[in-house]
This record gives C-alpha cells, sequence and structure tokens, in this order.
C-alpha cells in the first residue's frame, strides 16, 4: 500500500503516455475521438484527480485498503497494453525487495521535505531523511 500510494504520487513517468487510438470513442461529455487520434494522458493529472481520489495530494497508503474501481481503473503507473514498460516485472521487484529490507533494518525519520520538481520525473528535490540502524 505504501509503495502504491508512493507511486501514486511521485509516478517514474509523471508526463504519461502518448498514445492512438484504434476505434471512435465517444467521451463521458458526448465528444467524439475518431480513430486514429493522438491522445496524451499525463499521468500525474490522473493519479491526483480528485473526482477518483480524495484529498489527492496527500499520502495515504490507507486509500488502498478498500479501493474503488475506479481508483483500480486509474492506477497504471507502467501504462496499460502491447506497449506497457518492458520493465515492469522487474521494476516491482526490486522496489518491493528493496523497501522491505530498508524498512526492516532501518527506522526512518524526515530531516527535511524538499521541494517538488518536475523534469522528466515528479520528485522530490532536496529531500533528507535520516536512517538509525534497528
Amino acid at each position: 500500500k505504501v509503495v502504491k500510494e508512493g507511486m501514486r504520487l511521485y509516478p517514474v513517468v509523471a508526463g504519461g503516455s502518448v498514445r492512438k487510438i484504434g476505434r471512435d470513442i465517444m467521451t463521458s461529455r458526448n465528444e467524439l475521438l475518431p480513430k486514429g487520434t493522438i491522445c496524451f494522458l499525463p499521468f500525474m493529472l490522473l493519479f491526483r484527480n480528485p473526482d477518483i481520489f480524495n484529498d489527492p495530494d496527500s499520502f495515504q497508503p490507507s486509500r488502498w485498503e478498500t479501493p474503488t474501481r475506479d481508483m483500480l481503473d486509474a492506477f497504471n503507473p507502467f501504462s496499460l497494453g502491447k506497449q506497457n514498460c518492458v520493465g515492469q516485472s522487474l521494476a516491482n521487484a526490486e522496489l518491493f525487495a528493496i523497501v522491505a529490507r530498508i524498512c526492516s533494518e532501518f527506522e526512518l525519520s524526515v530531516e527535511s521535505e524538499g521541494y517538488v520538481d518536475y523534469f522528466l520525473t515528479l520528485k522530490p528535490n532536496g529531500a533528507r531523511l535520516r536512517a538509525r540502524k534497528v
């Protein structure tokens, strides 16, 4: 839940995904997107959509204890379909192994939250953690 929430707030590819749609699509506002249209969806906007996530800018891992269908459908940090991230399985395996090891061996406290920076990825810049071996 913690990893999922972290990836929601700070997606690796915050800029999102560009796709050419393969069929006509009618939007919820009755607007037609014709087949062949190039669509761009920044993940940062989707993952922080207040219509899907309550208090979308806050870190709340508990939101994933009972996620809504909309939350599950909206959360796709590695993209979807045939063109999704080829390294998704490896990235998840490494991420969960490393986070579990750090959390089992260290007590972490925040010294400085830094500031959020965006250049290709959305990341906290200048953030500092203090780690104490347990």
